[in-house]
């Protein structure tokens, strides 16, 4: 039986805020995400595993949790390379029957082939990136290509938000001027992140972040439409995630860090079936279906994609792995959430973040803790964690945390 192919596209650093199909907060456009949104099924929310870049990665490679895949921080800081011993999403595609090819940003270290992927190129700047990609697809037909293919291709933007210009007059406004709590609420490890900068300057940060959602938006618009032209659309899964978020200038905050806050942990994700409307190399229409785009509110994590991936492949998940498939949320949108609570990591300080669909609890080393009714509050401006009336759901939530994979 035919099989189909699998694009996995990813970002980094991105919210899910970010997107204008989504009703951004923010100003940039982003129509070729918007198409994306259009033709897929939108998980509003889904969470990652680490607010911090190869942690997350390590996720989407592993099909662990950071912490079970001995990538606790980022590459030397303190991690060390990925273990090519652990049998990830390469190993596994490849495995069973699949061609498995990475290109862009990798960042946990060693060689990327020695994780399954047979076709492997790093870079870090998102054109290359899109022509090393596209070349794959240009190239295949002069390529053995009896297999399907299963392509992870990670952009690095908008990342690049840490060289924003502090001193540039930007007079655009940030969608959280006013959501702050007071300064002495904040536990010591998101509270040494907070800064008190002029707004001209939250603005200037903001307006650049916009320009590299723009860019990566383009880059994005410019590579589906290689994968369209290359005939692999109706034949053809399409994922689009994002590693983490970024906080800029919400609760006063830049950047990601060591917290897990709304806007750090919070990211995109949208699953797109075959696009049968578009002739390719599916003549015979194998992959047509019913499948409606629309949105999901069911919790998951991006420790859900990996086993999804396989389940689209039609291969079974290593019985260790954490996550669950969402193809049965994609075939229906009355199916159950995978989770009841999806669980986020942060290390050097050790931090723990439990998150259920109206509740997160948030531990700290130093003994701080947080907690968020987001039903009624989804900026997090009250923290719960001391009230009383609340002391039975912070106890249930905190109970679910492994703190035997604690680092120390």
């Amino acid at each position: 039986m035919k099989r189909p192919n699998i694009l996995f596209l990813f970002t980094d650093q991105q919210r899910f805020d970010t997107i204008q199909a989504l009703g951004s907060s923010f100003h940039a456009s982003t129509p070729h995400m918007d198409e994306l949104i259009k033709a897929g099924i939108v998980f509003e929310n889904c969470f990652c595993t680490a607010p911090i870049c190869s942690p997350s990665r390590s996720t989407l490679v592993t099909g662990l949790m950071p912490s079970e895949a001995g990538m606790p921080g980022n590459l030397y800081a303190p991690s060390a390379p990925l273990s090519p011993a652990i049998r990830g999403t390469g190993h596994q595609l490849r495995a069973g029957g699949y061609q498995t090819v990475y290109h862009g940003k990798w960042h946990l270290g060693g060689d990327i082939h020695s994780h399954g992927f047979e076709i492997a190129e790093e870079s870090s700047h998102d054109e290359s990136t899109r022509l090393l990609a596209s070349r794959f697809w240009r190239d295949r037909d002069w390529m053995e290509h009896d297999r399907p293919f299963f392509h992870m291709v990670s952009f690095l933007n908008p990342h690049d938000l840490y060289f924003y210009d502090p001193d540039k007059a930007s007079y655009r406004k940030r969608p959280w001027k006013n959501l702050a709590r007071p300064p002495e609420d904040y536990p010591p490890a998101s509270k040494s992140k907070r800064v008190d900068w002029p707004e001209q300057r939250w603005g200037a940060m903001t307006e650049f972040y916009e320009q590299l959602i723009e860019r990566v938006d383009g880059e994005i618009g410019e590579l589906l439409n290689d994968f369209l032209c290359s005939g692999f659309y109706n034949d053809s899964w399409i994922i689009f995630a994002a590693d983490h978020g970024d906080m800029c200038g919400e609760q006063n905050i830049p950047f990601k860090g060591s917290f897990m806050y709304e806007g750090v942990v919070n990211v995109p994700l949208i699953i797109i079936p075959p696009q049968t409307r578009f002739l390719g190399e599916d003549r015979a229409n194998s992959f047509t279906h019913n499948l409606k785009p629309g949105k999901r509110d069911q919790l998951c994590s991006l420790i859900d994609i990996p086993p999804t991936i396989l389940d689209i492949a039609g291969l079974e998940k290593p019985e260790h792995w954490p996550g669950k498939s969402l193809l049965p949320l994609v075939k229906d949108a009355s199916a159950p959430a995978p989770h009841e609570t999806v669980f986020a990591e942060w290390t050097q300080p050790e931090i723990r973040m439990a998150r259920s669909q109206d509740w997160k609890y948030v531990w700290y080393e130093d003994g701080a803790e947080e907690l968020f009714h987001l039903a009624q509050d989804p900026h997090e401006t009250r923290n719960l964690a001391g009230n009383p009336a609340c002391a039975e759901t912070k106890s249930n939530l905190k109970s679910q945390i492994d703190f035997s994979k604690l680092a120390g």
